[in-house]
């Protein structure tokens, strides 16, 4: 079972390194979707990239497997939940930025 585990991490990694060449790479056919795109594919595609950017920024082994796991899938469900009922991540940082001002306004 751990043997099939840093296989998945290596296969993982080697994509990583391979996305990052500058020419797109192997993730970057799997991180791509359209609207015709499945939920699953969606999801899919969000978890590869935010995988992809918690590798970047050196996060992606910082927490146990399990632990990532969950994070990976609640950060996309909710990215794609949000996508589904028309706001966007725009929107979002938009509404944090609000937030933020009237809270340093109010200190």
């Amino acid at each position: 079972m751990k043997k099939s585990i840093v296989l998945g991490f290596a296969l993982v990694l080697a994509a990583c390194a391979n996305s990052t060449a500058g020419d797109g790479g192997f993730l970057s056919s799997l991180t791509a979707t359209d609207a015709n795109s499945s939920v699953r594919q969606k999801m899919q595609a969000c978890m590869l990239t935010e995988a992809q950017s918690k590798f970047q920024a050196g996060t992606l082994f910082t927490k146990g497997l399990s632990d990532t796991a969950d994070e990976l899938v609640a950060t996309c469900a909710k990215k794609l939940a949000l996508q589904a009922a028309g706001i966007s991540e725009e929107n979002k940082t938009a509404a944090e930025n609000i937030i933020t001002s009237l809270k340093n306004m109010a200190q």
